[in-house]
């Protein structure tokens, strides 16, 4: 049985050579200050996890790192390379930031932050130009490094595992919500919770793509669908199959074939350059073909990472080659109301000659 155990983090000398990617972009962007914010890329660019902090980079020094006395002490710590200074007062963060920065005329935020953030912030430079930096720092995380994929490998192969023990545990007369709580816990027990709310669905309810558990039971004959994620050392996983517990029906069994086929197309057709929207229109037109092109209205992909859904994406809008790096899901699905619903997700390495499959539960689940 794995244990429990607290998050590890990967060594500061990965999140230095972030720091210097975020530098590089900067200078390329003649950005003349910089601020990160956001929990998710603060702790990306310097492996700090806190809820009030300031990664600020000023073009020509090093970035320094500004946070309140209860992560201080862990700051320096945790990253010894990197300057970390108290944090201003918010009642002085106007005159603080505007005699720090009297010659910043173009500054880098983040279009995820808060609006009142956003206007506190321009408050202090009300003539400056302000740069949404979040595509560029988002197109930095799609890559992930050799450290990250050993991560995500380790998550991902834990995903499986938690797969596993939910089946094992599966007794005819439990309901969806039981199921979801039983995840929950297994998640705690095989890294640090869970990635998302995992979602439980029998028979019918299977054609709401993202249907909340209920007290739907489990009956014999009635199929099942699970997608769940379990989140080790910061990284996420995501992963979806479906389980049929007596002989499927003809409707089903068709479903499941056309999904599972669509699936594997995908998959044979990434390779680095290809845009992201061709892979989805392999799987879409698939489906469509098949006559089920309207019961398949999401997306087939996302990037996984530091969170569950990242950039770039398998959609019909996304132009995004991909690269050696990028680890996305790949889920096409079929959904009919009040009849019948099939999803089936995998994540998906891209390498220098094509992809990897990392989830590894097979998708025949017959039982």
């Amino acid at each position: 049985m794995i244990e429990s155990s607290p998050a590890a983090d990967l060594p500061f000398a990965e999140f230095a050579k972030r720091l210097k990617k975020l530098q590089a972009y900067q200078k390329r962007e003649k950005l003349d200050a910089l601020f990160v914010l956001t929990e998710v890329n603060l702790y990306y660019f310097t492996g700090l996890t806190c809820d009030n902090g300031v990664l600020l980079a000023v073009r020509g020094k090093e970035p320094e790192f500004y946070t309140d006395f209860r992560y201080i002490v862990m700051a320096k710590r945790k990253a010894p390379g990197l300057k970390s200074e108290l944090i201003w007062s918010a009642r002085d963060e106007k005159q603080v930031l505007a005699d720090k920065g009297k010659t910043w005329r173009r500054i880098g935020y983040e279009g995820k932050i808060s609006a009142s953030r956003f206007l506190s912030l321009k408050a202090a430079f009300p003539d400056a130009e302000w740069i949404d930096v979040s595509g560029g720092i988002m197109e930095m995380r799609s890559i992930k490094s050799p450290a990250e994929q050993r991560v995500m490998r380790r998550a991902i192969a834990r995903n499986d595992d938690l797969f596993g023990m939910l089946l094992g545990q599966l007794e005819f007369g439990q309901t969806e919500w039981s199921m979801r709580a039983f995840v929950r816990r297994a998640c705690d027990i095989l890294g640090q919770g869970e990635a998302f709310d995992t979602i439980a669905c029998v028979g019918a309810n299977a054609a709401e793509c993202h249907h909340e558990p209920d007290e739907t039971v489990l009956t014999k004959g009635k199929p099942l669908l699970v997608d769940l994620g379990v989140r080790v050392d910061h990284y996420c996983s995501d992963m979806t199959r479906c389980v049929c517990f007596g002989r499927p029906t003809k409707l089903y069994t068709e479903l499941h074939r056309i999904v599972h086929e669509a699936n594997r197309a995908a998959i044979k057709a990434i390779k680095p350059g290809v845009p992201c929207c061709e892979i989805d229109a392999v799987a879409r037109d698939y489906i469509a073909k098949a006559g089920y092109g309207k019961a398949f209205g999401h997306s087939l992909g996302h990037s996984v990472g530091l969170e569950i859904h990242e950039m770039p994406g398998f959609a019909s809008t996304c132009k995004t080659p991909l690269k050696p790096g990028m680890l996305i899901t790949v889920e096409p699905g079929i959904y009919l109301p009040n009849r019948a619903g099939v999803r089936l997700e995998d994540m998906i390495l891209v390498t220098r000659t094509g992809c990897e499959i990392l989830s590894q539960t097979p998708h025949d689940l017959f039982l």
